[in-house]
């Protein structure tokens, strides 16, 4: 246990507080333009592991119908058909070369980046003079930072290393509430098609669309400020990276949906039918068909009539000249 602590802190804890520190130093000491620049070189890090997860959840909605089909197919049956379904769904993710595992990598890695910045905002602005002397040790000999100790620890009014409950208003309110928002976005951008999904992973999705956000959003009143900064950068930077990954489509459609005009906001909800109106639009269609290949024929069969009654009259004439 004491070998993983040292590998916490060496690997972990001090290059987060010398980098918040230099950071603080460089940029006026202001702490909180620290945190903001300190997130957004760390996003633009994971940008490989977006990407990956962006490619790997898009082609997750591909297969949707595929797994509902199989779903649809071992409905109701017994443990052996269960076996069967888990033995053809990983057959179906190998051919298509999709890891569900993927699809989580940058929330796995922001885990420990989000329990090390929590110690690291704690202990780069403590509050006691033994807190500072043990700061003092955990910077690196050539960091400049040490000289800006004690570091200013406000931003916009908020003490960042107290918690967000006991910042002022409207920011003890504002924070957990834009933290939510953000989350939540973030979430809805990457949501696949609910259509092609089955009831159960359509209900499954849209609870963790909005469970995430209202669990962090709650959470964020036990956070630091600090803390609470980071996230909310962190999902920022995180919408404007999948505006561009996934390729600006499904903020675009939120957007229609929520803030265009009346006709906008139609198409958008609109663009795929629901599949009866689909299956009467084409039973309409073959409708349609049938009548006018109907009509067709029985105009043919008039002309027919028509054409034999004038044949018949003809012959009739030539006979009575005759």
């Amino acid at each position: 246990m004491e070998f993983i602590g040292i590998l916490w802190d060496e690997m972990l804890m001090r290059p987060m507080i010398n980098s918040l520190a230099l950071l603080a130093h460089l940029l006026f000491n202001n702490f909180g333009l620290s945190i903001i620049v300190f997130t957004v070189f760390i996003r633009i890090v994971l940008i490989p592991l977006t990407v990956r997860q962006t490619r790997s959840m898009k082609k997750m909605q591909e297969l949707q119908p595929r797994m509902k089909a199989l779903q649809d197919k071992y409905k109701d049956k017994g443990p052996a058909e269960k076996r069967q379904l888990s033995s053809e769904t990983m057959k179906l993710y190998k051919e298509a070369g999709v890891n569900p595992v993927g699809c989580l990598g940058p929330m796995i890695i922001q885990m420990p980046i989000w329990f090390g910045l929590y110690r690291a905002i704690l202990r780069t602005m403590p509050p006691t003079p033994e807190g500072l002397a043990n700061l003092s040790h955990a910077f690196y000999a050539w960091n400049p930072a040490i000289l800006s100790v004690p570091i200013n620890s406000k931003f916009l009014g908020v003490d960042l290393a107290d918690f967000v409950q006991g910042a002022p208003l409207p920011w003890n309110y504002a924070l957990p509430v834009l933290v939510g928002a953000t989350m939540w976005l973030q979430q809805k951008m990457t949501t696949g098609n609910q259509q092609a999904m089955s009831p159960q992973q359509a209900q499954t999705n849209q609870i963790m669309l909005w469970m995430m956000p209202i669990m962090f959003g709650f959470f964020t009143f036990q956070f630091p400020a600090g803390l609470a900064l980071y996230i909310l950068f962190s999902n920022i930077v995180g919408i404007v990276i999948q505006y561009y990954v996934g390729g600006k489509q499904p903020i675009v459609l939120l957007g229609r949906a929520f803030l265009g005009s009346a006709e906008e906001r139609a198409k958008a909800l609109a663009d795929k039918p629901s599949a009866p109106a689909a299956q009467a639009l084409v039973d309409d269609d073959s409708t349609e068909e049938k009548d006018e290949d109907g009509q067709s024929t029985d105009v043919h069969r008039k002309n027919r009539r028509r054409g034999n009654r004038g044949g018949s009259g003809g012959s009739r004439r030539r006979s009575r000249r005759r």
